[in-house]
């Protein structure tokens, strides 16, 4: 249905009048919206006599009183939006929530409506006049990209809200700006962050919370890694019990125990933000106990969302969660009553994973025609006997072969783990890595929605693979860096292949390292989850992330007050400045010192903020 547009009282027509409007603050758009067909809003009145809208058949504003709703969701949102923001609002509709924050904010935060539709917009300028609050609104269309670059050009912090019954129809255009908001934020990070890492007790996730502590100190931060994988021994012997009652019972203690460590290492040096690592032991009670003391929670569950479930129960807990999984499990997290979930997929670490040079001695023992590195999964058990009694070299690597007989021939150090030192090595020594992701089913992944971290260690390495097809795949690596399968048939045929073009293999390794390192290492990913905190938190994370909290910025930014001035240029430059920063170098002046009011003031200060931030 198109909107026709409407008249009021006089004669004026509406359109005309918000058009002319708009093109005192952009007149490239009121041409744009001009040309535009429209017909995308259903316009209906609500009972109480405003128009209310429709898009397919669903509200996008209430039936019943639209003014009502948009000023309960303005008042919600304004209580956040602080002095010299840039607070953009996702979600067009007849725009009654746009001027209802408008008049709820002061002056001093600028207010900008992405455009996403022009269809969209022309309806919503027909259908009611907008009147003056609207020439105080920055109004944004076009390519996500130019958006996010005129936003970060305000150099204002940006503060992004949804409007949700109005955005769902266009969010990839919501993604995409999302992302070059995120990495414009990486790119302009110069602050120091204090982050406390909490990694699991044992499994997959351990090393790669290394991975990430390196991630981060490269990025310049200061992480406090709370490591229990030094009780890995316990938590192992409890799993020894007979009895599943109390091996649950036990382990469960031992995890709440764990939390409480956690909780009282946090009280030690509280940090800017947690962030845990998939089964890193944190309790629910705990992770609300550190929100109500307005902590910074955030977790990466770098698990299959599928096989692991305790999510379910912990959704709630975080305030940011971070998953490699897309589609169907952001929406599972979402409706567990996740607050924020953003996909970030895996990496490698190019530090470990990288091109090894080897002795002979090391290319005899760990080298092959064909390799495979990992654990005993049922598909794998299932599909590998077809590599035997074949033209080439296949050695098998990993734990949990028990039972696989057929393979115990090409089974190396018996079924021992190895490390990854060892893990290098065989890549690197192997003619043709292959890498087939795990599932419970006897053959592929039926649900290949993500791709493991081995694709890219491997290609960190420039060691060359086959990888069983990924969905994501082509997200990451194009049909020139990495050669992948759809069917286990056509591994042996693909294996001799490229085992008779050295020089081909030998291109596509180069080519796929080359792209991991500009593209998806660790230190990617963490901008990327940093800049997706920081601009969700533009007051916190965001502030220091800008470099707002930098001695050099305080001090320019207090020039008008001199005692606050000249208690700054005490502390040392080319560092993160924080009240408690300024308490110590007061008390550094011993206790017979005679201080200043400002001085006084300052302990008053800090001594409160020890007091609220007491955890335990």
């Amino acid at each position: 249905m198109r909107t026709r547009p409407l008249r009021i009282d006089g004669g004026m027509n509406i359109f005309h009048d918000n058009l002319n409007r708009l093109a005192a603050r952009n007149q490239d758009l009121a041409a744009a919206v001009k040309s535009a067909a429209g017909g995308v809003l259903t316009i209906e009145p609500a009972r109480t006599g405003v128009p209310s809208a429709r898009r397919s058949g669903r509200w996008i504003h209430s039936a019943y009183d639209p003014l009502r709703e948009a000023q309960t969701w303005a008042d919600t949102h304004a209580a956040t939006c602080q002095a010299g923001e840039m607070v953009v609002v996702a979600g067009v509709g007849l725009l009654y929530h746009v001027e209802a924050l408008r008049k709820r904010l002061s002056p001093e935060v600028s207010l900008a409506v992405l455009v996403p539709n022009l269809d969209e917009f022309h309806d919503a300028l027909a259908a009611r006049p907008l009147q003056s609050w609207s020439e105080a609104i920055v109004w944004l269309s076009g390519a996500p990209a130019e958006c996010a670059e005129t936003l970060t050009n305000t150099g204002r912090p940006i503060r992004s809200l949804s409007y949700a019954p109005a955005v769902a129809w266009d969010t990839d255009f919501h993604r995409a700006l999302e992302e070059a908001l995120r990495r414009d934020m990486s790119r302009q990070a110069g602050g120091q962050l204090t982050i406390a890492l909490v990694g699991p007790i044992y499994g997959g996730s351990l090393p790669i919370t290394g991975y990430v502590k390196r991630a981060l100190e490269t990025l310049g931060h200061k992480v406090q890694w709370i490591d229990h994988s030094v009780h890995a021994a316990s938590y192992e012997v409890m799993g020894t019990l007979k009895d599943s009652r109390n091996r649950q019972l036990m382990q469960g203690r031992m995890a709440d125990v764990l939390s409480q460590w956690t909780l009282a290492s946090l009280a030690e040096s509280p940090p800017d933000l947690v962030l845990s690592m998939a089964q890193a032991p944190m309790t629910l009670p705990v992770l609300e106990h550190l929100r109500k003391k307005k902590f910074l929670t955030a977790m990466w569950f770098v698990e299959n969302y599928r096989h692991l479930t305790y999510w379910q129960q912990m959704a709630p807990g975080y305030d940011f969660w971070f998953v490699f999984q897309q589609g169907a499990c952001l929406d599972a997290f979402r409706q567990a009553g996740a607050r924020q979930v953003s996909y970030l997929p895996m990496a490698a670490d190019p530090d470990l994973h990288r091109p090894v040079t080897l002795s002979e001695e090391d290319r005899h023992r760990f080298g092959s025609d064909v390799s495979f590195v990992g654990a005993g999964y049922a598909n794998r058990r299932r599909l590998f006997p077809a590599l035997l009694h074949q033209p080439w070299t296949f050695k098998l690597w990993g734990n949990e072969w028990d039972g696989a007989d057929e393979l115990r021939p090409v089974l190396q150090r018996d079924g021992a783990r190895i490390d990854t030192a060892t893990c290098m090595k065989v890549f690197n020594a192997t003619a043709i890595n292959l890498n087939l992701h795990s599932t419970t089913g006897a053959g592929l992944d039926p649900q290949a929605d993500f791709v493991n971290p081995r694709t890219f260690e491997l290609a960190a390495c420039g060691a060359f693979q086959l990888v069983d097809h990924r969905s994501q795949l082509p997200q990451f690596f194009t049909e020139q860096e990495m050669v992948s399968f759809q069917d286990f048939d056509d591994v042996p045929g693909l294996v001799q292949q490229w085992l008779n073009d050295p020089a081909a293999r030998q291109a596509m390794a180069d080519a796929a390292r080359t792209r991991v390192l500009r593209e998806h290492t660790y230190v990617h990913r963490m901008r990327d989850l940093l800049g997706q905190i920081g601009l969700s938190q533009p007051d916190r994370v965001g502030s220091v992330l800008r470099g707002e909290r930098q001695q050099e910025s305080l001090v320019k930014r207090c020039a008008d007050d001199r005692p606050l001035e000249a208690l700054l240029k005490d502390c040392p430059s080319g560092q993160r400045i924080e009240l408690k920063d300024v308490a110590a170098q007061i008390r550094s002046k011993g206790p017979t010192a005679t201080l200043k009011r400002e001085e006084l003031m300052v302990l008053m200060l800090d001594e409160y903020r020890s007091e609220t931030r007491d955890l335990l």
